[in-house]
């Protein structure tokens, strides 16, 4: 299996801490507060609540790594159901070519598939 090295930096919203201290007089800011989901009429004045950003971490991953690592594999996965549904649909309709989409459709899943569970990459 690939192992991704994982590009982890310090927060930059909780200064590292993985606790929200943004808001006034160091109480959690409201969007913190909002994404630990807690009652309307508690939503004032909190502190010790995790950061938002992080989770409680005190580090993150940038969008751009996290996007770019996972993007690869969800196309992947959409190009096989693709070709799954391509394949269904020559299948019920008795299409005079369904061999040579047969023929196709095993070559791609089996590229690909063999791409991501091989051993070696």
């Amino acid at each position: 299996m690939e192992v991704n090295k994982l590009n982890l930096y310090e927060c930059k919203h909780c200064t590292g801490t993985g606790t929200c201290t943004t808001g006034h007089d160091e109480t959690s800011c409201n969007a913190c507060i909002k994404q630990a989901e807690l009652p309307f009429w508690r939503r004032s004045n909190q502190k010790g609540i995790t950061c938002g950003c992080c989770g409680g971490i005190g580090l993150v991953e940038p969008t751009t790594d996290r996007v770019n690592k996972r993007i690869a594999p969800f196309l992947a996965l959409y190009l096989i159901v693709l070709i799954f549904i391509l394949l269904f649909f020559a299948l019920f309709t008795n299409n005079e070519y369904f061999s040579e989409v047969l023929a196709f459709s095993s070559a791609i899943i089996g590229s690909v598939s063999g791409y991501y569970f091989s051993t070696k990459k």
